[in-house]
């Protein structure tokens, strides 16, 4: 089986778990990555930048006259898009009438929050693709529905050789705040403020938080975003791990959902039902259904006893080892979903 990936190559891309172990599965992949080249592209120099802002020239004409040029030489069994804002619906529509198509946005076509969370190119395409694969269940159902295309479940999880990377040393003492791990945005920083008004302290390790409130507030301190070997070791340190949704996370769950558990940390999460079928509240994830929740969740588990904290960790991590949450077994999913799929078009 033949896959040319169109996708990010960056150390943080989701894509590169599917691509080693796609590969490992037996799978030929070819990596073609479009987001990187436009970035690099923006990134150059100013007058580059200043274009790609005012849309006056955002580098995509180039990517796809290159994609064509790729699919050609690779001539893959299926082209899996991995959101597409660099993808124009016309490449894709002139693409469709030889090789099949499959998409994956782990944002959401319809839900853009920001200009790195989707674009027209994305939303105009939904209807375009042979296949699609969610992370959402509500948004798999609205594609089966309105389009009437085939859509695959396929969660977030968790990466072993990531979580081997940040092993605890027995040395580490728990850190009894609460850790929020992630970008600072208005609605973020106001649920941070909620907490300390309540006399809770919180860490937070990311960036963008400077032009939020929590910069002046005495119980926050804010650090860069952490290696992720450090990443890793700060879930199962702390005793509390926050995980805030973004829009298009509502009702379903995020990355956050599988990588706390899995290194043994104790995570206090928005309410979904999606998450509850994950990991069994009150054992293994805290959730909140507002705000009063949240603090009252907070308070609770920091009062808890060490060994009831740990009681929580190891049942964590038990679930998450012991059930299918990793990209190994995510990309045992595509990989059957790809080889059970009917035939191309091309004979």
């Amino acid at each position: 089986m033949k896959i040319l990936l169109v996708g990010s190559n960056f150390n943080s891309a989701i894509e590169r778990y599917y691509l080693r172990y796609l590969e490992q599965l037996g799978a030929s992949v070819s990596l073609y990555p479009a987001p990187d080249i436009v970035f690099n592209y923006h990134s150059k120099n100013l007058l580059n930048k200043t274009l790609f802002k005012t849309g006056l020239n955002k580098g995509y004409k180039p990517v796809n006259r290159e994609l064509l040029k790729k699919v050609a030489e690779f001539n893959p069994d299926f082209i899996w898009i991995f959101k597409g804002m660099e993808i124009y619906p016309e490449t894709l529509g002139f693409l469709k009438r030889d090789f099949r198509l499959a998409n994956y946005n782990p944002d959401h076509p319809f839900v853009i929050t920001s200009k790195g969370s989707g674009n027209n190119n994305v939303t105009r395409s939904v209807g375009l693709y042979d296949l699609h694969f969610c992370y959402h269940t509500g948004l798999k159902k609205q594609i089966e529905d309105v389009y009437n295309l085939p859509a695959v479940f396929l969660p977030f999880a968790y990466d072993t050789e990531d979580l081997a990377n940040g092993e605890i040393d027995e040395g580490d003492e728990e850190i009894l705040r609460v850790c929020f791990q992630g970008n600072g945005d208005i609605f973020r920083a106001e649920k941070i403020k909620k907490l300390t008004d309540a006399g809770i302290p919180v860490d937070i390790y990311g960036v963008f938080w400077d032009k939020t409130s929590v910069m002046k507030n005495p119980l926050v301190k804010v650090f860069g975003i952490a290696p992720r070997p450090l990443f890793w070791k700060l879930n199962r340190q702390y005793r509390i791990q926050l995980n805030l949704f973004r829009e298009y996370n509502n009702g379903s769950h995020n990355m956050r959902t599988f990588e706390i558990p899995a290194a043994g940390g104790i995570q206090l999460a928005p309410y979904s039902r999606e998450q509850e079928l994950f990991f069994e509240a009150g054992k293994e994830i805290f959730f909140f259904r507002n705000d009063e929740e949240m603090i009252q969740q907070a308070k609770d588990i920091i009062g808890m006893s060490k060994s009831g904290a740990l009681e929580i960790r190891e049942a964590a991590r038990r679930r998450s080892v012991g059930s299918d949450y990793t990209f190994r077994n995510r990309a045992q999913t595509v990989f059957k979903t790809f080889e059970n799929f009917p035939g191309r078009v091309r004979q």
